[in-house]
């Protein structure tokens, strides 16, 4: 897979599938392939990000602290979803940490430079916002399923 272009390894990935072959190759010349081993650190919660993640292979779980039981997961992400979608937004510290469970590789994308492409680009912006929103719904529901759990409350 390293030696695979990135292009190729966006067109594989669940949300970049469709997008217009320009604006995946826009994408791609701001890519960064990473990896990481079991259990490190993607990033913390507290640390400004500037990275919108796209996971390749591999599971990357999202955690929060929470107060007497310490770093709870309420979100595992795997192959084909983004995570550090928030960077693509603003520029906060995170409110969540990322830690793979397995070995894992990601496409990193620049927030900052796919921010001003979609700003430059309506169509592409239009079909990336209806992607993180699809993703940011997910999310959500997952979260809150995974929170009724770690407080032993019924949905």
């Amino acid at each position: 897979m390293e030696n695979t272009p990135i292009l190729s390894r966006l067109e594989n990935l669940t949300f970049t599938q469709g997008l217009e072959p320009a604006h995946l190759q826009r994408i791609a010349e701001m890519a960064t392939p990473m990896q990481w081993g079991v259990g490190e650190m993607v990033f913390r919660e507290g640390e400004v990000g500037s990275l919108l993640y796209m996971v390749e292979q591999g599971r990357v779980a999202i955690e929060v602290t929470v107060p007497g039981r310490g770093q709870v997961t309420i979100l595992t992400v795997g192959p084909g979803e983004v995570f550090g979608w928030t960077s693509l937004f603003y520029q906060r510290p995170k409110t969540a940490a990322a830690r793979t469970t397995v070995p894992t590789r990601a496409l990193a994308i620049n927030a900052s430079l796919l921010r001003e492409l979609c700003d430059s680009e309506p169509r592409l912006g239009y079909a990336v916002t209806k992607r993180l929103l699809r993703v940011v719904s997910e999310r959500l529901k997952a979260t809150r399923l995974q929170l009724l759990d770690v407080f032993g409350v019924g949905p």
